[in-house]
């Protein structure tokens, strides 16, 4: 089965409040597998927008040949282009296999089983500076992790989302490397 076109990232940016009602209205496994495939065209729209403009690019990302046309693949040379931090990609290891762990259930397995709760327990959550002002004073508290709550599902999706935003935000801010200097032509 052939997958559309990599999306360009103003695309998928556009398009990102549809993955917010799929987060929140679908079943889990909807839910997981829609997340998790949001995230592979965000990636996928990264390294497309880092790369250069080549007609090579899609036969790189496009599946079902292409040598990054998988969601590890893709996750893991973000990662060593520097294009993501570790925190993120380890997050986006773990909804892989949240993911695998969906697709390999020969039974409904959902987000509060005790495999998935552990593997969102063990998202590496972003980190925030805190300013604290109390009576006209100004406290810095430095980094701090983003505190999680609610349920096993409010937690997968604020990650989710925060991991699309991340990526989509790295994806616009993010321009063509400049091709090697002639001489080889």
């Amino acid at each position: 089965m052939k997958r559309r076109p990599i999306p360009e990232v103003e695309q998928l940016s556009a398009e990102s409040v549809q993955l917010y009602d799929v987060l929140n209205h679908e079943s889990d496994l909807g839910c997981v597998l829609i997340a998790t495939g949001y995230l592979d065209y965000a990636l996928a729209g990264l390294l497309k927008r880092h790369f250069v403009e080549s007609k090579l690019v899609p036969k790189l990302l496009d599946p079902p040949g292409g040598t990054l046309s998988t969601y590890a693949a893709r996750s893991d040379l973000a990662y060593c282009l520097g294009l993501i931090p570790k925190g993120l990609y380890r997050n986006l290891e773990t909804i892989g296999k949240i993911r695998n762990a969906f697709a390999h259930s020969y039974l409904s397995v959902g987000l509060d089983s005790n495999e998935i709760a552990e593997l969102v327990d063990s998202f590496v959550p972003p980190t925030l500076n805190h300013t604290i002002v109390v009576d006209d004073e100004v406290t810095h508290q430095g980094p701090q992790p983003m505190q999680l709550t609610g349920t096993i599902r409010d937690r997968f999706n604020i990650i989710a989302v925060l991991m699309v935003n991340r990526l989509l935000t790295a994806g616009l801010s993010t321009k063509h490397l400049a091709k090697a200097a002639r001489g080889w032509d």
